[in-house]
C-alpha cells in the first residue's frame, strides 16, 4: 500500500502544485493545519485487501482518502455571490469546463488519466464528502475523496 500512497502523492504534486498553488502535501491526515500551509492535500490509506489470482499475481483492493483543505478567507471577494472556496474545492475535486469536458488540473482527472502501476492500468471508483475542520486561527473548508483502487501485482519475485 505504501507504493500506492507514494504514487498518488507524486502524481498530485506533479499535476497540481503549480496549477492550483498547493502549498503542502502530506502522507496521512495532518492533526494541525495553519492558514499559511493552505491549500493542502493529504493522502491517507484506509484499508487493503488482497485476493490471490494465481501463483504469480494478486489483486489488491485499497481504499484511500485524498483530502483537500483550504482557508476560505483566502478566497473571499466582496463582489461575488458565491463561496469561492467552495468553487475551488468543486473544481479541484472533479470539475467540468463549460463544454462538459473534465478540468485537467482536478484530482479526478489526474487519478483517472495518469495513474498506472507496473504498467498496469488501475480500476478506480470514488466518492466525495464535503466538510469543515478547525485549524489554527479559524475553520478550514475541505473535501475528502474516498478512492478505491484495484491493481494487479506480482506475488512472486
Amino acid at each position: 500500500m505504501n507504493i500506492l500512497a507514494d504514487k498518488i502523492l507524486e502524481l498530485l504534486r506533479e499535476n497540481l502544485t503549480d496549477s492550483r498553488q498547493i502549498k503542502r502535501f502530506y502522507l496521512g491526515n495532518p492533526q494541525e493545519l495553519a492558514s499559511a500551509d493552505l491549500p493542502a492535500i493529504f493522502v491517507q490509506p484506509l484499508r487493503k485487501s488482497v485476493e490471490q489470482l494465481d501463483n504469480v499475481y494478486d489483486q489488491m483492493t485499497c481504499e484511500f482518502i485524498i483530502g483537500v483543505c483550504v482557508d476560505p478567507a483566502k478566497y473571499q471577494r466582496k463582489d461575488l455571490d458565491e463561496g469561492t472556496a467552495e468553487r475551488f474545492l468543486t473544481e479541484i475535486e472533479g470539475g467540468r469546463n463549460e463544454d462538459g469536458t473534465p478540468i485537467e488540473n482536478s484530482i479526478t482527472y489526474v487519478m483517472r488519466n495518469n495513474f498506472t502501476l507496473e504498467n498496469t492500468a488501475v480500476y478506480q471508483e470514488h466518492e466525495t464528502v464535503w466538510g469543515e475542520r478547525e485549524m489554527t486561527g479559524g475553520t478550514a473548508k475541505e473535501i475528502h475523496l474516498y478512492f478505491t483502487i484495484k491493481v494487479k501485482v506480482r506475488n512472486t519475485s
